[in-house]
């Protein structure tokens, strides 16, 4: 299942979205836009972005109802704001009254999307994911699960909602973290969605293994050597020869650190041995130990040294 999107997205203010229901339209610009609830305008889209595997969008929807929707990919939506009420058809043909509640998560798997009725206009993140690149998880899984998921509402988990929100703060940031941090939530969203219902084999109760001392040199040389780069997940899952998923464990395992961590940790520091040489511009220290932009390296120097690089070089 491949993820098709439009060649634009509609974006809109507060303003906008506070305008009556028959003044917002629905263009042709989002596959997404096949499981909302009623009319429904696109407030931020991952569409323009290089994210791998998954699209994440925000809709203002008003209330109305959706019938004979279908979809070809798996979504997850959770609800901001205030609670909404709505309903679903069931199996049985009858129709089964919801009150979701902000965070709560609803699953819609890939194929026939069910009728709902949506009583009152409301905020959703919706994400959709990439049917190869679920298929590619769950391959590196030791204990996949044998059945697939539901359309469910109402599920309220911690994990998932978590990630989501991660997912939207990067994606409405001026001063984003990159591809390596958002294959890594990406990776671990679909990992959760497929172990969901898994109780038994939702975490290895195994002690898992650092890379070997070989291969975490390498991967170290790797990094170094491409720091000024967008670091990718996949990347640096090659370099070590195993899968995303045992490269993330195995190399938090030898390092105590999750790789965009690490990463983010030897930006930092190549970032501070620059700013002490007081020969490059703030910016062009921020280019090439690379950080997304300027204000995004004063905002990790703030966060970790409490300092700004200004700052930092004042008092090198």
């Amino acid at each position: 299942m491949e993820l098709h999107t439009s060649n634009a997205t509609a974006v809109t203010t507060k303003r906008e979205m506070d305008q009556p229901r028959e003044n917002l339209s629905i263009g042709p610009t989002s596959p997404l836009l096949a499981i909302a609830p009623g009319p429904t305008r696109i407030v931020r889209s991952s569409f323009s972005l290089s994210w791998h595997g998954i699209l994440l969008e925000k809709h203002f929807t008003c209330q109305g109802e959706r019938k004979s929707a279908s979809i070809d990919r798996h979504v997850l939506s959770m609800l901001n704001g205030s609670p909404s009420r709505f309903e679903h058809r069931a199996m049985s043909g009858h129709f089964v009254a919801c009150l979701n509640r902000p965070g709560m998560i609803m699953i819609t798997p890939s194929g026939p999307v069910p009728d709902i009725r949506l009583h009152k206009s409301a905020e959703f993140v919706h994400c959709a994911l990439e049917q190869d690149f679920i298929l590619g998880v769950l391959a590196e899984l030791d204990h996949p699960p044998t059945t697939g998921p539901m359309f469910r509402p109402g599920i309220q988990d911690k994990s998932i909602q978590r990630i989501l929100g991660m997912l939207m703060e990067e994606l409405e940031t001026e001063r984003p973290l990159g591809r390596l941090y958002v294959d890594s939530l990406a990776h671990a969203l679909v990992t959760r969605y497929i172990l969901l219902d898994c109780a038994s084999t939702r975490r290895s109760e195994l002690r898992v293994s650092g890379l070997p001392p070989r291969i975490l040199s390498r991967v170290r040389d790797k990094i170094e050597a491409n720091l000024d780069t967008d670091l990718t997940l996949d990347s640096l899952a090659e370099e070590s020869g195993y899968s995303r998923a045992h490269f993330i464990r195995m190399f938090r395992a030898a390092v105590g650190l999750t790789p965009h961590q690490y990463v983010l940790g030897l930006r930092l520091s190549r970032a501070q041995d620059c700013l002490r040489q007081k020969h490059a511009s703030i910016i062009d220290v921020a280019v090439s130990c690379g950080f997304s932009s300027q204000s995004h390296m004063t905002s990790v120097f703030r966060q970790r040294l409490e300092t700004t690089p200004g700052e930092f070089r004042r008092n090198a």
